[in-house]
């Protein structure tokens, strides 16, 4: 029920249930937006590492770092 609005630099999301606006970078954005339960944190990494370039195991820790702080934060069910 989280709303998704994206942003040039970013984007932000609004918890409803909590009346929280919560501001993402660009790549939390895009991380984000690959996390829709179709694919696991592994899979997100392997795919923007792809698309980028970019070390698979840095991307994946990156990617692990942004699943916590969003579930921490109560954005993910």
């Amino acid at each position: 029920d989280v709303l998704f609005r994206e942003l040039e630099d970013g984007c932000v999301l609004y918890d409803p249930a909590n009346e929280k606006v919560h501001s993402l970078n660009a790549t939390a954005g895009f991380i984000w937006c690959l996390m829709d339960g179709s694919r696991s944190l592994a899979e997100i990494a392997a795919e923007i590492s792809s698309a980028c370039g970019a070390d698979r195991p840095e991307v994946l820790r990156d990617v692990l770092r942004a699943a916590d702080t969003l579930a921490r934060q109560g954005l993910l069910a």
